[in-house]
């Protein structure tokens, strides 16, 4: 990285807000020896001066077991609402299905579910692994 001291009306290499991209520009205002405020030489937005200094990569060692996945408070609670239920007795989801709440469904996206809550005249609220969805049905 180079050691150059930069003035108002030199040209840097910065990140542009406007463009999303790395650019020309040219420095418009310093505070101290440091580079404030530029200007993008392509699209003329001024900003603040990002720099563009290389990240450097991570290094992660091979011998180090994954850690092992969270449970969200919705999967807990998906799990607790479901500890009874035998999957094969779930109904396969379909649109035109009555139904009740409390009842199991099998949904093909997101899987195994409980209905919480039938609103009228056609929706439920089904509770899954992934959280509450909203889905069509016909009231029981």
């Amino acid at each position: 990285m180079s050691n150059k001291q930069f003035s108002a009306g030199d040209h840097i290499t910065s990140k542009c807000t406007k463009c999303k991209d790395t650019t020309n520009h040219t420095v418009v205002a310093m505070v101290g020896d440091k580079v404030a405020r530029v200007e993008c030489n392509t699209c003329g937005g001024i900003h603040n001066y990002r720099n563009v200094a290389e990240k450097k990569p991570i290094s992660r060692s091979k011998a180090s077991s994954p850690k092992p996945a969270k449970t969200t408070k919705i999967e807990t609670e998906w799990e607790n609402l479901l500890n009874d239920a035998d999957p094969a007795d779930a109904t396969p989801y379909s649109m035109q299905m009555p139904i009740k709440p409390g009842a199991l469904i099998q949904h093909p996206s997101f899987g195994l579910g409980r209905v919480i809550d039938t609103i009228q005249p056609n929706k439920m609220e089904v509770y899954f692994r992934s959280g509450v969805k909203l889905l069509r049905c016909s009231i029981a």
